[in-house]
């Protein structure tokens, strides 16, 4: 990022303040998806997916190794404690 301004959507804030709130834990898809988007959409795996990449994209440095966003195969997602 450089010190450099980042927009952030509502949506990839949410997701992004979630994880910091739980940073070094592992959240379930199903958790983040319920907390960001609502109980109404806990089965959609595809927006958490969509927006994780996108939240990559604009604050890693090597988005394809993150260092941060990490994601934990088969369970969720989870901010690095660093």
């Amino acid at each position: 990022m450089d010190g450099k301004d980042v927009h952030l959507t509502p949506i990839e804030y949410r997701l992004l303040t979630t994880l910091v709130r739980h940073a070094g834990r592992v959240l379930s898809q199903r958790q983040l998806l319920k907390e960001v988007w609502g109980p109404a959409h806990t089965d959609q795996a595809h927006y958490l997916r969509v927006y994780m990449g996108t939240l990559r994209r604009k604050l890693e440095q090597d988005p394809a190794r993150p260092r941060y966003l990490l994601t934990e195969p088969g369970v969720g997602y989870r901010l690095a404690a660093e």
